[in-house]
């Protein structure tokens, strides 16, 4: 197979420090994607239809949208020992499109369809990955994971921009938004979490093709 990965490693240790200098440098390149390898673009990554069924029987339809951020993410560490990979990244994270929605928003019945933008300021993103390695038909070894645990939290504020939450009701609909961004962090912790999971599963997904095309040879080497 013939492709040039645009990426070298900074360092070649597996100290923490030469790890999260490693993690920082890819991280670009894993948003951007790689075509020719089968990775799709996370930054932006297209959201051309995602259905969510949330908490409290909420059903959110977004369509024609996106989702920015992961690439200008900061490592906070990154350590790997016994087979267990274990990082930390804040990212500020936008996602922007048309909605429809139906259900119960903690008091209220929501009825929307509209455009929506959801801020994410700050987010921590941790995650402990137990990789191993398997034996190809090529005679080379090749990473995969084994098991993920990816949790997140919010050290910044998640803002929400939402047109039309009430059809017909201009008034509603603003007092409505007036309260999700006034007690944002009960609100996303509502509804947030399937969002961000669909986000993380989204990047393994790359990172598992990553591993089934690059042996470990090919990665000693970058």
């Amino acid at each position: 197979m013939g492709y040039t990965i645009p990426y070298r490693r900074p360092c070649k240790d597996m100290t923490p420090e030469c790890l999260k200098e490693s993690m920082q440098a890819a991280l670009p390149v894993v948003a951007h994607g790689v075509p020719e390898l089968g990775l799709d673009s996370l930054d932006p990554y297209i959201l051309k239809h995602l259905n969510l069924k949330l908490p409290g029987g909420i059903n959110i339809n977004f369509s024609d949208g996106y989702a920015k951020g992961l690439k200008h993410c900061v490592v906070d560490f990154a350590r790997f020992e016994e087979n267990t990979f274990e990082t930390q990244l804040h990212c500020n994270l936008t996602i922007k499109g048309n909605y429809k929605s139906s259900g119960r928003l903690l008091v209220f019945p929501i009825d929307g369809d509209g455009e929506s933008t959801i801020k994410c300021n700050n987010i921590k993103l941790h995650s402990i990955l137990k990789l191993g390695s398997k034996l190809k038909s090529d005679g080379q070894r090749y990473l995969e994971i084994k098991s993920s645990n990816i949790d997140h939290s919010y050290d910044g504020r998640v803002s929400f921009s939402m047109t039309n939450l009430f059809k017909g009701s201009p008034a509603i609909s603003d007092a409505v938004l007036n309260f999700m961004n006034s007690n944002w962090k009960m609100v996303a912790e509502e509804f947030g979490t399937p969002m961000v999971e669909y986000g993380v599963n989204s990047v393994l997904k790359n990172v598992r093709r990553l591993f089934e095309v690059l042996s470990i040879e090919k990665f000693e080497k970058l």
